[in-house]
């Protein structure tokens, strides 16, 4: 498997993410993220550019769900996401509303075990669950 190369758009202003955005796939990368400070900043709408912009891209909504995991990520995936980020400190039935909102979509779900006190373990957990991706 190739590795795959995504950037973060942690930025505030959707016009300064797209001029990123359309240097980064200029250079090759593969994966956009909507960074957490963007989706806060821009909400839909940010994803919505990222998509209109980008339509072959795969976007990444780094939304950080611990719960409303459902209806987060239907939004997310409804505004041209192709992947969202779960918690991997979020209580299982949160990973597994959003895993059914991917299967929904034909979406994925990457889950973040930044901060568990057991990642390995968590990481096998949320593989159960039906994530497809694990950060770490």
């Amino acid at each position: 498997m190739e590795p795959i190369i995504q950037i973060s758009l942690d930025l505030t202003n959707i016009d300064e993410a797209l001029e990123v955005a359309r240097a980064a796939v200029r250079a090759g990368v593969d994966w956009l993220e909507a960074g957490t400070p963007l989706i806060l900043a821009e909400g839909l709408h940010g994803v919505r550019a990222l998509r209109r912009e980008f339509p072959d891209v795969p976007i990444v909504a780094d939304l950080k769900t611990m719960d409303g995991a459902g209806l987060e990520a239907e939004m997310m995936f409804q505004a041209g996401a192709n992947m969202v980020v779960v918690m991997g400190q979020a209580h299982d039935a949160s990973i597994i509303e959003q895993v059914k909102m991917a299967q929904k979509y034909g979406g994925k779900v990457m889950c973040d075990v930044m901060l568990c006190p057991d990642m390995p373990g968590r990481a096998r957990r949320a593989e159960e669950l039906g994530v497809d991706y694990i950060i770490v």
